[in-house]
Order: C-alpha cells, then sequence, then structure tokens
C-alpha cells in the first residue's frame, strides 16, 4: 500500500480522502460508526498524521464525517442519492430520457464554426455548422459541458427550440427533421484545466467524454455533439446479446 501511494502523482492526503470514501461507500464504516483514531489510520496507510487530518477534513467538508474532540470522527449519514443521466445505447432511449427534463442552459459559446476532427459516421454538410457551446445544470449543479454543432439549414429551421430546449428531443421529435442513423462513442478522461472552474471539479478529476452524431437520409451530418459529463452524474446502462 505504501508503494503504491508513493508512485502516485496526486498529494498524499487526496489519495487517503478517496480511499476512506470508497471505504465509506462499500459499507466498512456504517452511519454512526467511529473511524480508527488519527494514529491507527496513520499506522495502517504509512504516512503521518497530518495526511490523515487533511484526508479526514476534506470529507468533513463533504458531510460524510464529523470530529468532536474527545469524541472521535463519527460517520454521518449518506447524503440523498444523486439521480443520474442514463446514457443509453440507443437513441430512442436516449431521447425519452431527456423528454420532459428542463435543466437550465447557460450559454457559452454562440458562432459559426467547422466540426472538429473526423465524425464517427456520415458526411459533413455543404451547409456549414452553427456551434451552441453551453454548460447543462440541475439543482444549481452543472453537470455537462456540451459543444453542439448543427448544420446550418436545421438550425435556422427551429433556431429557437435549439436555444431555450435541450436539443435531441427537438431534433427527433420535428417532421421536417429527417434523422436516419446516429451513434455515439464515450471514454473516461480526465477534467482539464479550461473545464474545472465549470464542473466544480478539480484538474485531473476523472469525466465521461461523449461524442454524438445524428445523420439524415443523405448521410448528412446534421447534428454533431462533444460532451463532458461529470462522472458521478451518469450512468451507463446496455442490453447484452446471448
Amino acid at each position: 500500500m505504501k508503494d503504491t501511494l508513493r508512485q502516485s502523482r496526486s498529494p498524499l492526503y487526496l489519495q487517503i480522502a478517496e480511499i476512506l470514501h470508497q471505504n465509506l461507500d462499500r459499507g466498512v464504516w456504517k452511519t454512526g460508526d467511529l473511524l480508527p483514531t488519527i494514529t491507527e489510520l496513520s499506522a495502517e496507510y504509512s504516512v503521518g498524521k497530518i495526511t490523515i487530518r487533511q484526508a479526514v477534513k476534506i470529507l468533513e467538508e463533504e458531510g460524510l464525517l464529523e470530529s468532536r474532540r474527545g469524541r472521535g470522527t463519527t460517520v454521518l449519514p449518506p447524503p440523498p442519492v444523486r439521480d443520474r443521466l442514463h446514457l443509453g445505447t440507443r437513441l430512442s432511449t436516449l431521447v425519452d430520457h431527456y423528454r420532459g427534463d428542463q435543466p437550465a442552459l447557460d450559454l457559452l459559446e454562440d458562432r459559426d464554426a467547422e466540426i472538429p476532427g473526423k465524425p464517427l459516421i456520415g458526411e459533413i454538410s455543404d451547409n456549414g455548422y452553427h456551434l451552441l457551446q453551453r454548460t447543462h445544470s440541475h439543482e444549481g449543479d452543472t453537470y455537462c459541458v456540451i459543444s453542439i454543432y448543427f448544420d446550418k439549414e436545421v438550425f435556422s429551421s427551429h433556431e429557437v427550440e435549439f436555444r431555450t430546449q435541450l436539443a435531441l428531443p427537438v431534433l427527433v421529435d420535428s417532421e421536417d427533421i429527417d434523422v436516419a442513423r446516429a451513434r455515439q462513442s464515450m471514454t473516461i478522461g480526465k477534467c482539464d484545466y479550461n473545464l474545472a472552474g465549470l464542473l466544480s471539479l478539480q484538474v485531473g478529476d476523472p469525466v465521461v467524454e461523449v461524442r454524438r452524431v445524428i445523420c439524415d437520409r443523405d448521410d448528412r451530418v446534421i447534428y454533431l455533439a462533444d460532451v463532458t459529463y461529470r462522472s458521478d452524474f451518469v450512468c451507463l446502462e446496455m442490453d447484452l446479446l446471448p
């Protein structure tokens, strides 16, 4: 354990805080339990007492622990379980999940732009693209930063809706928009400097990065979204074929 901790680039107190957090999640310590003493934890993980105190303080600030002089550190009831965004493997499932959801939308960029890199499927439209970059928030918590590239012709036909609503239901439900196929890729990445402040994360925290592409029947890319989600806000579920 000692060698593993020393090899990581992350500060020791953050590594210990994560270990303690995992123990709480796994039920090693339950609500009302007393944590081992600072001395005991220091010996168990072969780190200094100051490092343990820093780690415990982080969990106190998260509302998971409470320390009282002379009484030790007590495990508090866990916070309410957050509803997670389910990133489905079918477009219809994903759209159904979005219908009726009304997150707060905070616009960051609004301009003509070229699609970055190569789309997963389809061909680039000759119409060009319009970029809306914004954050999505729920109950005051920002859970993703999304950059959406709309085919200009499609964007102009539903500009008001795209600016004020979630884009996927608008695309799929509009009779004048021809959705033929879609694909998305997903990777686990690390939060960078530019997004850390927007997502209330630390640089290097885990994030889920999604590229989602929708094409019309001419195989023209009419929608491409690059999304960075907080990893603690999303869940991936899929059917396993026999």
